[in-house]
């Protein structure tokens, strides 16, 4: 464990970054990005090494620019994403009022955390903002996914800022969730000192700290600047198509999320309707993965398998139709493909 010392004076902002990477370089150029915001001098960056290949320290020593009174950095024994990040919230300096999230393969534009204090004022307590993927690199998200598009109250003209109108919960269920990355994202730490993620959830843990957020009373913001841009970096489902080693893990654990928000949370409706849709569409694809892997005589893990069906025992009544779906949709390819 190796921690540098912090400043005497409390900062405005935590920059809290999770990391493990095989990959060196990644975490350097994150860091670069946050000492050139323009509000550099009020932050306070916690690295936490989630027992990573490429050590953290290893990067930060590599880069004697980066200043060492605004950092901290900490290895831990390997947990995931969320784990780590609650140990960057247990290192956040006493009298912080801010914290802002980024991923160690992410990068902020120069203006992301100022552009997060602008929009929020005094009366939004979350902030998240538009940004660029390497996997699109035609579109921004919320271009790609589009479910902002209808009018929202204008609280800042520069940057473009708006209310969320929503709760977190609300937002999510309807969308999948997807609008929100996590390292766009900015919070009032000093209302919500005690939030943590929830670990046990090995993806879907940024959804849950959002929505917890809502319950809490937080208020939503959001920009359309494009502050950052999604890097690629360790990624556990990459590559994960029909069929492949991690493409039932990737299922699984979707459906450990969007099953569990009824546990957590009282939902209407709507809220319930979208959310059940959320997780038809999951159990699908858990058939058809499973159709792939009969079909080309791939090993099919049933611990997997008997977890899917645990969350949601009504799965096997949905998924005898599916079986007829995929082939009448391949008999409509095939009529369509001979009249063209």
């Amino acid at each position: 464990m190796t921690a540098t010392p912090m400043s005497a004076t409390a900062p405005l902002i935590a920059v809290v970054i999770p990391h493990f990477q095989r990959q060196s370089g990644l975490l350097a150029k994150a860091l670069a990005s946050a000492f050139a915001q323009t509000i550099a001098d009020r932050i306070h960056v916690i690295v936490v090494d989630d027992e990573s290949p490429i050590s953290a320290q290893s990067e930060v020593d590599a880069h004697p620019e980066f200043p060492r009174a605004q950092m901290t950095v900490q290895r831990k024994a390997n947990g995931g994403a969320g784990s780590a990040r609650n140990k960057a919230l247990d290192l956040v300096p006493a009298g912080t009022k801010f914290v802002a999230f980024l991923d160690s393969d992410d990068d902020w534009r120069p203006e992301h955390l100022a552009n997060a204090l602008a929009v929020m004022g005094d009366r939004f307590d979350g902030y998240f903002a538009d940004w660029w993927s390497f996997n699109y690199p035609d579109q921004t998200n919320f271009e790609r996914i589009g479910t902002l598009d209808k009018p929202h109250e204008s609280v800042c003209a520069q940057p473009p800022g708006f209310d969320l109108g929503v709760s977190p919960l609300e937002h999510i269920t309807s969308d999948g969730g997807g609008v929100i990355q996590t390292s766009t994202v900015v919070y009032r730490f000093d209302r919500f000192p005690k939030l943590r993620f929830r670990e046990e959830f090995f993806n879907g843990q940024d959804f849950f700290f959002w929505m917890d957020l809502g319950n809490g009373g937080a208020r939503f913001c959001f920009s359309t600047a494009v502050d950052c841009n999604n890097g690629e970096g360790i990624n556990i489902y990459q590559g994960a198509g029909w069929g492949t080693e991690r493409s039932l893990h990737r299922l699984r654990n979707e459906l450990f999320v969007w099953t569990s928000l009824p546990r957590f949370y009282t939902m209407t409706e709507t809220q319930r309707s979208n959310n059940q849709r959320t997780i038809r569409n999951l159990q699908q694809d858990v058939v058809r993965d499973l159709l792939h892997r009969v079909r080309h005589g791939k090993k099919i893990n049933f611990k997997l398998v008997r977890d899917i069906l645990r969350f949601d025992p009504t799965f096997l009544f949905f998924a005898v139709a599916v079986p007829f779906r995929v082939l009448g949709e391949k008999l409509l390819r095939r009529s369509r493909s001979a009249t063209a």
